[in-house]
């Protein structure tokens, strides 16, 4: 028989904790309460407990905060954040700053019942740690927490998706039938409202996509169909030249004159140049550059796309393309985005049979060079006028 969990539950909502400590102290773990980060900290500090739950917002000391130093007064306490199905990507970066698993509101039993029971795992492998001492035993632990973690945030994503998708549906309908006139005539002013409806609905869906994308990893399938190179990467450059513009970027062009043919998913392969693209504009500078240059051969199409922007440290290189990453999280404020943007490029175009590959230095900028494969069979493809820089 497990012993009883000595719970520390942190939220600034007087209701939340009292659900909390109702249920838990049902399921016999011996509670207590805080009313904020910088509390719990205290209360923590003064009497160690065994898990801690935590709002993400609340006053004096965050829960991000908070997390960060109760890991490092303690590196393997278990750590729960409190969220709700909109809040991804604070669930996200409370993971990445050490929480190990994730409560969601409204509150279920049967899952914080299956927490409890991960916890007291946890902590048994904890003690056989901290006793032992021994390298092997450390490593067996990390392991398990990073597959842990990574089946956790499939968890989310799934369950994400699935909320945000009926309600996305039900909008696209009734913004559509606005859009076409069926429901009556629209003003100027109302038809561009709905214009900007429709392009948020769109930006919503692409990013249902890409989630969806992102927790089936490489078990995607492709519509693949005939397209040039050349047309991708102009589309690519289209979209992203408001942004662009908006900064005073210059964007430049130069593609070969002959159309190079590709077999591709044209949807997922124009979201991987865009995710490329998006990331050359958001950390550029003021008034800075982006220059594309493709080549082609008979077995593939490589583009060079090359910024002026902030740069990627060395040690930092490797890491950018994993899910949810930035070399700096303060720049999660600075700069808008999800974090998955170099994940699913690069997982795009894999799928493909081709590649992502970066350099960069710091303050300089960084170079992107992609690479699809060319098909064996020939494709014959209207010739593109020679485009002139953007």
């Amino acid at each position: 028989m497990t012993a009883p969990l000595d719970v520390l539950v942190a939220d600034d909502e007087l209701k939340i904790c009292q659900l909390l400590e109702q249920i838990l102290t049902a399921k016999g773990c011996t509670v207590r309460l805080a009313h904020d980060g910088l509390e719990a900290l205290a209360q923590f500090q003064q009497r160690p407990a065994e898990m801690v739950i935590t709002d993400i917002k609340m006053p004096r000391l965050s829960g991000l905060e908070l997390i960060r130093e109760l890991k490092h007064a303690d590196p393997l306490l278990n750590i729960v954040v409190i969220t709700a199905y909109p809040s991804v990507s604070g669930a996200v970066e409370a993971m990445q700053y050490g929480a190990c698993d994730f409560i969601t509101k409204p509150f279920d039993i049967a899952q914080i019942q299956a927490i409890l029971y991960r916890c007291h795992q946890r902590l048994s492998l904890t003690r056989q740690l901290r006793q032992a001492g021994e390298g092997a035993l450390k490593l067996e632990e990390l392991n398990r927490r990073l597959a842990e973690l990574n089946d956790l945030k499939s968890q989310f994503l799934a369950a994400l998706s699935h909320e945000i998708n009926t309600p996305l549906c039900l909008m696209s309908e009734w913004i559509y039938l606005l859009s076409d006139g069926t429901l009556g005539s629209l003003s100027t002013d109302q038809q561009h409202a709905v214009d900007v409806l429709i392009r948020a609905y769109e930006r919503l869906h692409r990013l249902l996509q890409q989630l969806v994308d992102l927790m089936h990893g490489y078990e995607i399938t492709l519509v693949r169909q005939s397209v040039s190179a050349q047309q991708l990467v102009q589309q690519a450059v289209e979209a992203v030249m408001p942004q662009a513009a908006a900064r005073s970027i210059t964007v430049t062009c130069q593609l070969p004159e002959a159309p190079l043919p590709l077999e591709v998913d044209r949807d997922r392969c124009l979201a991987a140049l865009g995710h490329v693209l998006d990331n050359a504009v958001k950390f550029n500078h003021e008034h800075g550059r982006i220059e594309l240059e493709m080549t082609g051969t008979s077995s593939a199409v490589q583009l060079r796309i090359q910024d002026t922007g902030i740069g990627i440290p060395a040690e930092e290189l490797s890491k950018v393309c994993t899910a949810f990453y930035q070399v700096d999280r303060r720049l999660n404020r600075a700069y808008e985005g999800a974090g998955i943007g170099l994940t699913l490029a690069k997982r795009y175009l894999e799928l493909h049979g081709g590649s992502l590959q970066l350099a960069s230095t710091v303050g300089v900028g960084t170079t992107a060079v992609v690479a699809l494969p060319r098909p064996t069979t020939a494709i014959t493809l209207p010739t593109l006028e020679q485009p002139s820089s953007l």
